[in-house]
């Protein structure tokens, strides 16, 4: 046995790979387009030949973007299953740990120091209260750490991506209007991801009147508004900042989480100086009589690219963070 274990972080665009000996900080070793592998197995055994590890591990903990239902986890927004028996086939481990991408993340908000945030806005927060977590990137992920006594935390497995998304204000209204004629059921990981971003530039172009001859990119949008040279791109970098704030509020008053928000996903770390705290911080407090309590909540941009593999090794330890129903 090698006396390593395996990290993994798999979402909807990218499988990204650590080992690391129990209680070590893991860092991200392999980054493997998910479409372009066939399945979890596979991708295993390709992270493991290209950092020249050998089965058996001694331990391995796998997150995936979806619910975990009866053990496993099917992507939410790709093709691949994450379960016990395509870990144990790669790796030798019988007992693989296998949580949520977001309880993952929430995880890791127990060992997170001050050089892996950004800290913007509110007040100190209560150390003893909860602290959330949302983020937007292929998907849009939510949770919360917990604190159970003794030091120790519980993380969240949520699927709070999904809830409805509750526009603010007439323009919101009618562009809410236009996604539930072509969609139905809006929720916020329609807006709230990289590909709702698409969506939503496209419904703001729909209302303007403006043609669009190629649907652009996450990366284009931000790039024009950036360079202020599409006026439906700059909308839609507002109102999804905007939106954000808003969902933000809310994940604060459903979980208590007095003790911070914490913005993670793989879109705002690119956006740099194009997201608009102070935007986002106006519409998180606005919440009528709650905003006093809100406004004391502090707020932070988790910079740290490893945040998941952290909130991993926390769960795998098992010392401050805890599962109750896994024991390594």
């Amino acid at each position: 046995m090698s006396g390593l274990v395996l990290y993994a972080d798999i979402g909807g665009t990218f499988a990204r790979f650590a080992f690391a000996r129990p209680n070590e900080r893991p860092h991200v070793a392999s980054v493997l387009a998910t479409q372009m592998m066939p399945d979890l197995f596979s991708a295993i055994g390709e992270a493991m030949r290209a950092d020249q590890i050998a089965a058996p591990l001694a331990g391995a903990a796998i997150a995936g973007a979806g619910p975990v239902v009866d053990g496993a986890i099917n992507l939410t927004n790709a093709g691949w299953r994450i379960d016990a028996e395509a870990i144990m086939r790669a790796t030798g481990v019988a007992r693989p740990l296998i949580v949520n991408d977001f309880t993952a993340q929430a995880a890791a908000l127990a060992a997170l120091t001050p050089g892996d945030v950004d800290a913007f806005g509110g007040g100190a927060g209560d150390p003893h209260a909860p602290r959330a977590i949302v983020g937007p990137g292929t998907g849009f992920g939510v949770s919360a750490l917990v604190p159970c006594g003794r030091g120790r935390f519980v993380p969240l497995a949520a699927e709070g991506g999904h809830v409805d998304l509750a526009p603010g204000n007439a323009r919101e209204l009618a562009i809410f209007w236009q996604l539930q004629q072509q969609f139905g059921h809006v929720s916020c990981e329609r807006v709230l991801s990289g590909s709702g971003m698409e969506v939503l530039y496209g419904a703001i172009a729909a209302l303007d009147g403006v043609a669009i001859t190629a649907k652009p990119t996450p990366a284009e949008i931000a790039q024009r508004a950036r360079a202020k040279t599409d006026v439906v791109a700059v909308e839609t970098i507002a109102v999804f900042t905007g939106l954000l704030g808003a969902a933000a509020g809310n994940v604060v008053l459903n979980t208590g989480a007095t003790g911070g928000i914490y913005l993670a996903g793989g879109i705002l770390p690119r956006w740099g100086d194009l997201f608009d705290r102070a935007l986002f911080r106006h519409r998180m407090e606005a919440k009528g009589r709650m905003r006093d309590y809100l406004a004391r909540v502090p707020s932070f941009l988790v910079t740290a690219p490893d945040a998941a593999m952290i909130g991993l090794a926390e769960l795998y330890a098992g010392a401050r963070v805890i599962l109750a129903d896994h024991s390594p």
